[in-house]
């Protein structure tokens, strides 16, 4: 992956506060990969993240990460800049990384959004939960989730603003590169992945 410098005039700033789950809009995408925690655990801590993540469909991919806060995109308050294909960036910073009995989780906020599409975003949430599945398996949920913009369009709509999103994007576009990133997570984990 690619390092890059952020954009002139960049100003890095602390993440928005992180509402409550049900505020947000949501959509959950779960794969079962044969293979063991400890050995699925390993892959996504040592392989880069521009490999696991799909580069199918209409979406932008990341071209490459700046280094905000910490060494490595791996501990709480870690924080990077992506680059992306269109040419835009986002941040993300990671809020929990823990390894309780058969899981571990791994939640991160993504913010900064500078392509127009995302203009009505205040924030994404991403949270993976991974789980001992017994006989050799994990199971990987992966939750997204956005909060909008209230002052701008859909998101002062009310209720409506999350059916609007969920119609428009998350149960479209965003379900697919959820798909897609989780299979590829798959074919890696289990060594399918060239």
């Amino acid at each position: 992956m690619t390092a890059l410098q952020p954009p002139p005039g960049f100003i890095d700033t602390p993440h928005p506060p992180v509402a409550e789950p049900g505020r947000l809009v949501s959509r959950v995408e779960e794969i079962a990969i044969n293979r063991p925690l400890a050995e699925v655990i390993a892959q996504t801590e040592t392989v880069a993240l521009a490999d696991w993540i799909d580069r199918s469909g209409a979406l932008p991919y990341l071209t490459g990460t700046h280094m905000l806060a910490g060494d490595r995109f791996d501990a709480p308050a870690s924080r990077h800049m992506v680059f992306l294909t269109d040419g835009t960036t986002v941040v993300e910073q990671v809020l929990e990384t823990s390894r309780a009995g058969a899981g571990y989780r791994f939640r991160y906020v993504v913010w900064n959004y500078v392509t127009a599409a995302a203009r009505p975003l205040l924030y994404g949430l991403g949270d993976f939960e991974y789980a001992d599945a017994g006989e050799g398996r994990t199971y990987v949920r992966w939750t997204y989730s956005f909060e909008l913009r209230r002052y701008r369009f859909p998101g002062f709509l009310g209720p409506l603003e999350g059916w609007l999103l969920k119609a428009t994007f998350l149960n479209g576009p965003y379900a697919a590169r959820m798909r897609g990133s989780l299979a590829r997570t798959k074919a890696i984990a289990e060594g399918r992945a060239a």
